[in-house]
Formats: C-alpha cells, structure tokens, sequence
C-alpha cells in the first residue's frame, strides 16, 4: 500500500471515528429536527423558519476551525435524516433549501470540513443528493482524491428510501461510467464500480437502469483491463477490477436472476481472459499479489459461472442465482 493510499485511508478512519465516537459536548452544540416537521409532507412558513434557523447552525457549525463543533453540525442533520421517521416527501424539500450552503462547504473549506459536509449529502437520501455525489467523482469537479472516495463511497454503500426514476437513475449511472474511466486512484474506482453495482440489484431502481447498470460494469471493466494491458493506465489499476468482481459476486450476485448473471458472465468472458493474459509485474510483491488475486477471482467465477471455458452456463431463470464464496479480501 502507497504512502498516499495510507494517509488517505487514515484520514476517512479519523473522521468515521471521530463521528462514532460520543460526546456530550458535541451534543450539546446542535440539536435535531422535530420529527413534527421532518414526517410532513408540506413545509408551512412557520416549519419554514424552523428550518432554515437549523440549517444556518449547522452550516455554522460545520464551517468552524474546532473539530468537535464540526461534528455536531454533520450529527444535526445526519440524526435527523438517519435516526427519527422522514417522510420521503419532505427529503427532496429539505434538500433543496441545505444543498446550496453544503456545495459551498465542500468546495471551500477544509478537507475535513468538506468531509463532514458530504456526510451530510449521503444521509439526505433523495434524488438531488444522489446526483451531486456522482458529479463529486469526478476528478474535474472534486480534486481532492480522498473527497471522491467520500462521495463514490456514499453512492456504493447507499440504501434510498425513495425510488428513482429511469431519467435519474440512468442518469447517475452516466455520471458514474464517464467518471470511473477517468479516475487515476485505484481506490476511488473500485468504489465507483461498487456503486454501479448496487444501482443493478437495487429495489428503488426501475428494471430498465438495472439493465443499464450492469452493461456500465461490464464496459468499465472491459476498459480498464484493455488499458491495464496498454499501459495506458497504472497497474494498480488491476486491485479496482478485483475489488469489483468479488463484490459483485458477494453483494449483486444473491440478489440478481440467474438470467441476469449469466448475461453479465457471457458478457465478462472475454475480459476475463484477458486478465489471465496480463503480464504479471516483477515488483513490488504487493502488486505481484494483487494480480495473483485477480487470477483466483477469475478463476472462481469461470470454474462457477462459465464452465471453466468461457462460455456462459447459468440457466436462464428468473430465480436467485447461488454465489461461491468470495476470494480472501486484501
């Protein structure tokens, strides 16, 4: 593991630390919603003011230079969107009026600021917030390679209580399969390709942008292991199309119709074998264990979906299809 890759992974376990850990303090500086007003489905003025006084103290809060009062301005809203009833009406309403002072958190304050606001995105669960987390993966829109976990993170991991249509599903989805092809972090991407993932079994997504979902899989893949070849594209590259096929194994397999993944099976064979054909690097061992990796996976997923040889063999039904047991994570 890079010096970059551990600073940045130690930098994402502080701050999930730092918000799991209680104090009273922090309680102390911010307060929820009522759940009077986050299970309406109508913002009267009176709600209105309520509102927009507790979204100006937790932006305050969020924008400080003393981490604890940090925090209590991300717990604020996070407790009241996560940890009381909100009608999904009201989401989108709540959304429109905070998103505005976040994008300027983000994209004006500290890393660690801008954390504690995408936090904040993730727990808005509705359409607008979805959107701007796929926007925040790309690499023109979000430099900050650790933010960019953050938000493709929040979209791999994400449990919407509310259904998206087909024009904003597959529009996250377009967002995500342009990004994902540009992302130099092998970390960030294998977050992107997990979020993909889920949007191809999720329940809030119409049949059609499942569909859609995992053909992006199937391309990003297929990109990344052409370019991995090329040399257009770092070898580390090799640990996010791991990464992504074992999840998908684990996570989407369980969930998907036998049709389902014997079409993303077909579809894969051929970049399947093109892994095996990589040239394996001579240093450092890490690598050369990461593509050791790569082989076992494909070698798990040929031996159990593809017969061994490449060509599709799960039945076409619309039953559950039977997973093998994931490769060893890394």
């Amino acid at each position: 593991m890079s010096i970059n890759r551990i600073i940045i992974v130690g930098f994402v376990a502080g701050v999930m630390a730092l918000s799991l850990a209680p104090d009273a303090r922090a309680q102390q500086l911010g307060s929820k919603l009522s759940e009077k007003i986050t299970q309406s489905t109508t913002v009267d003025p009176s709600a209105k003011a309520d509102i927009t006084k507790f979204i100006d103290q937790a932006i305050k809060n969020l924008n400080s230079t003393d981490p604890l009062t940090v925090r209590s301005g991300r717990e604020m809203v996070v407790s009241s969107m996560t940890k009381q009833q909100v009608n999904p009406a009201f989401r989108p309403v709540f959304a429109a009026m905070i998103l505005p002072d976040l994008k300027k958190v983000i994209s004006s304050a500290s890393a660690f600021q801008a954390t504690n606001a995408l936090e904040i995105v993730k727990a808005l669960q509705c359409p607008d917030s979805i959107s701007f987390l796929a926007e925040q993966t790309a690499v023109k829109n979000q430099p900050n390679s650790s933010l960019r976990l953050v938000a493709a993170g929040g979209l791999a991991t994400l449990r919407t209580p509310i259904e998206l249509t087909s024009g904003q599903a597959d529009g996250v989805l377009k967002t995500l399969g342009s990004n994902v092809i540009k992302e130099t972090d092998w970390m960030v991407a294998s977050y992107d390709l997990q979020a993909i993932c889920t949007f191809s079994t999720s329940p809030q997504v119409p049949k059609a942008s499942q569909a859609f979902a995992r053909t992006a899989l199937v391309n990003a893949l297929s990109y990344f292991v052409t370019q991995i070849r090329k040399g257009t594209v770092q070898p580390e590259m090799i640990r996010a199309v791991n990464r992504s096929l074992a999840i998908y194994m684990r996570d989407q397999v369980p969930l998907a119709t036998q049709a389902d993944v014997a079409a993303v099976m077909k579809a894969l064979a051929t970049t399947l074998k093109e892994i095996k054909n990589l040239p394996v690097p001579s240093k450092p061992e890490s690598l050369v264990e990461a593509y050791t990796q790569a082989n076992k996976t494909v070698d798990t997923i040929q031996k159990t979906f593809l017969g061994g040889t490449g060509s599709a063999s799960g039945g076409a039904t619309g039953k559950p299809a039977t997973p093998p047991p994931p490769p060893a994570k890394k």
